[in-house]
């Protein structure tokens, strides 16, 4: 009894570690945003917040990850717009590992860094996969582990954002997002280098368009938009290879094969 009771004191305190490292990483994140030295990445965000927001239409949108931009994607459109921030998010995937939601429930769900500081981030697909309808769209705001700021992270700060935050290449999430049938509909990335300098990302702007064509998945943020593909039901005609007749023949003769 004493192992046993020792070995669930073991386990709860590692899921305590984790749920308290996941709400770190989501402070830390939260705070980077605001700081005046991550202004320029802030507006590439902001820029593609409204090429993303013309593309997810729908009744009931969910928004997950840093809520304090919510407010971007708020609509009157939308009959219902629920949000639900890191914290809340990191208990849920360790309590129950589901959120608080129902089957189908939402066609439009934007996530704006909820995979980088997650544990498992396919188990979180798989979640929004369930509550997502038919023909929903899924907007995706993440840290890209294929660019120059995923050949910096090993060498900067852990404790400091957003370097503590897990980074996911382009490829990976589209290929998570395929395997549960999603189409891409929007896909590009910004911030090619991780320099917050004003006049250096000005500089870079300008010449934009070049990443964008040079070098279109190696920016430091990934914007994506996925659509939940819907399989129809394909009906199949039965074709008999032998004909029946009726024949006016006692029951167990009916049906008679010619």
């Amino acid at each position: 009894h004493v192992i046993d009771y020792q070995n669930n004191l073991h386990f709860s305190n590692q899921k305590y570690m984790k749920i308290q490292d996941n709400k770190d990483k989501y402070q830390e994140l939260s705070k980077w945003y605001r700081r005046s030295v991550s202004s320029v990445f802030k507006k590439e965000v902001f820029n593609n917040f409204s090429n993303i927001k013309k593309l997810v239409h729908g009744k009931h949108a969910l928004f997950l990850g840093l809520t304090e931009y919510k407010k971007k994607f708020e609509s009157a459109h939308y009959l219902s717009f629920l949000d639900i921030d890191g914290n809340t998010l990191y208990e849920h995937e360790s309590e129950s590992k589901k959120l608080p939601f129902e089957d189908n429930s939402h066609d439009v769900i934007i996530i704006l860094h909820g995979l980088d500081s997650t544990n498992n981030p396919y188990n979180l697909i798989r979640e929004i996969d369930r509550i997502a309808t038919d023909d929903a769209k899924i907007a995706l705001i993440g840290f890209n582990n294929f660019s120059l700021w995923g050949l910096m992270k090993p060498l900067m700060k852990k404790s400091s954002s957003p370097w503590s935050s897990d980074f996911h290449s382009v490829f990976s999430v589209k290929e998570w997002f395929k395997i549960l049938s999603y189409d891409v509909i929007y896909k590009d990335t910004s911030n090619v280098m991780p320099i917050p300098n004003q006049v250096f990302q000005k500089y870079l702007n300008k010449i934009g368009f070049l990443q964008k064509f040079l070098l279109p998945n190696l920016g430091g943020i990934y914007y994506y938009v996925f659509n939940k593909k819907i399989l129809p039901l394909t009906p199949v005609k039965v074709s008999f290879k032998q004909k029946y007749v009726v024949s006016p023949f006692p029951k167990s003769s009916l049906n008679r094969v010619k």
